[in-house]
Order: structure tokens, then sequence, then C-alpha cells
């Protein structure tokens, strides 16, 4: 069993309290109850805006689109700060995957921005 409530009020907050109290533990697997604050994910959408921006500045820079990715990441977010096995302190780009819808809406925004100055090509977007 697996279920997900994002408590946005208190009519889900008591739906999910109701399922949960129904609840036969005995009768039950082991279940795992996680609480965290949301996170409103970035959309394929601006995914698939993102990666076009990315291949169409590669083209005019002559870098892949790897490359263009994470230049963009570290223009906009800067790096982060990580300890490897050794203990030693390294920098790495965030990764899109982690960013919330607004986090990618600037990431898009100053892509778009960047892309123009550079004569980019607006690219054709297509969403799977």
């Amino acid at each position: 069993m697996k279920r997900r409530w994002i408590l946005r009020n208190a009519r889900v907050r008591d739906f999910a309290c109701s399922i949960l109290g129904e609840l036969k533990l005995q009768d039950e697997p082991v279940l795992e109850l996680i609480l965290r604050p949301f996170k409103d994910s970035r959309s394929l959408e601006q995914n698939a805006m993102f990666h076009s921006w990315c291949g169409s500045i590669a083209e005019k820079t002559g870098h892949s689109k790897a490359e263009i990715k994470d230049i963009l990441l570290e223009t906009v977010f800067g790096t982060e700060e990580y300890l490897n096995l050794n203990g030693e302190k390294r920098n790495r780009v965030r990764q899109t995957s982690g960013l919330n819808k607004n986090e990618m809406s600037e990431l898009i925004e100053r892509s778009v921005q960047i892309g123009i100055e550079l004569g980019a090509d607006i690219p054709e977007v297509k969403y799977e």
C-alpha cells in the first residue's frame, strides 16, 4: 500500500488521519510514515524547455549540451560543496531534478536571456 497526501487544509489532514486510524497494525506489514515540507517539483514542460535551450545554446557555442547545462546551472545557482570519501571538499552543480517550479522558472528565464545574448535560435520545444 502506498498513499500520499499533501496537507493543504484540515479536510485533507482529517481524511489522512481517518485512513491511518483504520489500520489494523497487527494485520498489516510494517509501514513507514514520513512527514516533510511539500516541495512543488519542476514540471516536465519546464524540463523540456530548459533542455531545448541548452541544445540551442550548444549549437551556437560549440559546447556539448551537457556542458551548457552545467554552465547554466553554475551561472544561476553557483555550486554546492560536499565532502568526498577522503573528507576533501569538492564542488558540484545542482541537479535539475532537485529544483522546484520557482527555481526551474528562474533557470529557464536566465537561460533564455543568455541564449538571446549569444544569438542562439529560439528552440522548438517538444513535450512528451
